[in-house]
This record gives structure tokens, sequence and C-alpha cells, in this order.
């Protein structure tokens, strides 16, 4: 239990945890299974269009296999699409000020 104290009700048969505790263990288990599994998008970085368009195929291949829900694929794309857009604005600036400095 959380307070350190032993819960008061007997093991299963085979098992150390009692019947929901073993559930709860094997709930946390899963959700932590999930969030690993979700944590991908956050480690790629998008410094050009070339890294946006990979991590567009891959919410795609995820999406189709079913491993990510379609929320999940809205909200990235949101976030795929909100980068292309600064990338694109960030080369326009960048080609304004080379006009300018020639």
């Amino acid at each position: 239990m959380d307070n350190t104290t032993r819960c008061g009700s007997p093991a299963m048969r085979g098992t150390q945890y009692c019947y929901s505790h073993r559930l709860l263990r094997a709930r946390s288990a899963r959700k932590n299974a999930e969030r690993t599994r979700q944590r991908w998008f956050e480690s790629v970085p998008l410094h050009d269009a070339a890294a946006v368009q990979r991590a567009l195929r891959q919410v795609i291949t995820r999406l189709l296999s079913g491993t990510i829900g379609h929320k999940q694929a809205g909200q990235i794309l949101y976030r795929l699409q909100t980068a292309s857009a600064n990338l694109s604005a960030a080369e326009r600036g960048a080609g304004k000020v080379e006009d300018e400095s020639q």
C-alpha cells in the first residue's frame, strides 16, 4: 500500500499480491508502456523540412497500424503543421536578410 502498511487481503495463489493490488499493478504497467510508446514523438527534433516529413510519415504509419489514436494523431499533426509553418517563416526571414545585405 502507499503508506508502507501491508494490505489486509490475502495474496492470490501463486502471486505476491491480492486481487485488487494485482489489477492495480497490471493497470500501472499498461499505462507506463503506453506512455513510453507515446514519448517517441517528443524526442524527434524538427530542425528541417525533411525531419518534419519523416515525423509525418511516422504518424501516418502509427495511425494506420493502430498504435496511436485519432485524437493523439491530430494533436501531433497540429504540432507538425506549426513546425512546418515556423520553418517556412524562418526560411523566408533568412532570405530577406540575405537580399538586404546584397
